[in-house]
């Protein structure tokens, strides 16, 4: 059986007894999900998952169907499990285009993996077009239909380019005080992400997300670079140049 959770349960004070009965799925070593995860994934969205054959699975949402490709035989992509789950409820999916961004990576986070999540499950991660408002690094400042108020208190901050994140993708990301998560598209991102194994969410006491401690896993993170042999004995050989 399915395991569903609906959204509005999710930020409710009787979310934690709901998030007991339906904890995500644990991605293998390769951050892949096997049929029982995308089962409880696709559950969570209300989607029904088919699995016809072990390269091919079916999403379905009410009368919709999707078809649901696999990585490797019994594997499949979180990023295409959200989705099939998102086109299967009629809306859209944002692609991340790496030719007009350059991700900052802040702390070591891959910001790249943690966009696709994002845009998968329907959270626009990028600007397509400059940005309305004139934005600081914390949030958006003040509209840009006042020019000339912005140029006399904020005579140092520009509008956004296309490529550069949206507000709700920069709060979820370089926001000193943690996730903002009285917004709706920030509670939904944080919840793509605890299901694709990004991140993990603790409530607060009254189990809700205005006290969660949202915390990245280490599969968020840039993986370290691996030197061979050959490589250490370059570097033994250049710091012992260099003493």
């Amino acid at each position: 059986m399915q395991q569903e959770m609906d959204f509005g349960a999710f930020a409710t004070p009787a979310c934690n007894q709901v998030r007991r009965k339906n904890s995500p799925p644990s991605p293998d070593a390769d951050g892949l999900f096997d049929a029982t995860g995308v089962d409880i994934i696709c559950g969570r969205r209300q989607c029904h998952f088919e699995p016809v054959i072990d390269l091919l699975g079916r999403v379905q949402f009410m009368e919709t169907r999707v078809q649901l490709v696999t990585i490797a035989p019994g594997r499949w992509d979180p990023a295409a499990i959200l989705a099939a789950c998102t086109r299967a409820h009629g809306n859209r999916v944002y692609e991340v285009d790496t030719s007009r961004v350059t991700p900052a990576n802040p702390s070591g986070l891959d910001e790249l993996k943690i966009a696709r999540i994002v845009g998968a499950d329907g959270v626009r991660p990028y600007l397509s077009k400059k940005s309305r408002y004139f934005e600081g690094r914390l949030g958006v400042v003040t509209p840009a239909a006042r020019p000339v108020q912005a140029e006399r208190r904020y005579n140092i901050l520009r509008r956004s380019e296309a490529g550069k994140p949206t507000w709700a993708f920069r709060s979820l990301l370089f926001d000193v005080r943690g996730p903002r998560t009285s917004d709706y598209k920030v509670r939904r991102a944080l919840r793509a992400l605890e299901d694709a194994g990004l991140m993990h969410i603790q409530l607060g006491k009254m189990g809700g997300m205005a006290t969660a401690k949202c915390t990245w896993t280490t599969r968020a993170y840039l993986t370290a670079p691996e030197f061979s042999l050959y490589d250490e004995d370059a570097l033994a050989q250049i710091a012992a140049g260099l003493a």
